[in-house]
């Protein structure tokens, strides 16, 4: 308990952790017992007095980055596995709120948005069950928050919370990058502006 662990360690003890999974749905159990462990980790060396409050939640969100953007990558594999891919699109996940602002607790959720993005004469995935590139990024956003927040055997890893998206529930779950771009000129609110002063992609 001497220090928090960098990145690099982390990465690298999750990539063995979940290495080791013969199937998605242990993988998403590895996952969560990696991010049990850790968060359990950051909460003794606070009681130790070995890391300060503030430390804990930066590092509390450095885990949360870590395990979001691994269990991105993995809804994008397996949503290939069945449709293909989108050629030359790609999608990013927005971190919001404290986890934007590297002030994660143990009991915070998660504020995410998606944005995607593709070429105007991309009509489709190039999988043989093809997607049109929105409905393929909905169902990636949709992976994704499945396998953040799911209930599994070994309990839940974050609760996710997408409401800072465009339009909030009633808006799509995945916004394309001119979609977001257009809404945060023309209809946000102030408060959304001001929420994207915390906002960084992860």
């Amino acid at each position: 308990f001497g220090g928090l662990p960098s990145r690099a360690v982390l990465e690298e003890a999750l990539d063995t952790a979940l290495g080791l999974a013969r199937s998605y749905e242990e993988l998403l159990d590895r996952a969560r017992r990696f991010g049990q462990e850790q968060a359990f980790l950051i909460g003794v060396r606070v009681l130790s007095g070995t890391i300060s409050a503030s430390q804990a939640g930066g590092a509390y969100a450095a885990l949360a980055e870590l395990l979001v953007s691994r269990l991105h990558r993995e809804a994008e594999a397996g949503l290939a596995q069945a449709h293909g891919l989108v050629p030359g699109g790609a999608s990013v996940v927005l971190a919001m709120g404290k986890l934007g602002g590297h002030e994660l607790t143990a009991a915070s959720d998660l504020d995410l948005i998606v944005v995607y993005d593709f070429p105007e004469d991309a009509t489709g995935s190039d999988g043989t069950r093809a997607l049109a590139p929105s409905a393929y990024f909905t169902r990636l956003t949709q992976r994704l928050i499945a396998a953040v927040s799911a209930p599994t055997g070994e309990g839940t890893l974050y609760e996710v919370d997408m409401r800072l998206r465009p339009s909030g529930n009633a808006g799509p779950v995945a916004a394309s990058l001119a979609s977001f771009a257009s809404y945060q000129r023309d209809s946000a609110w102030t408060w959304e502006h001001m929420a994207l002063t915390r906002a960084r992609v992860i």
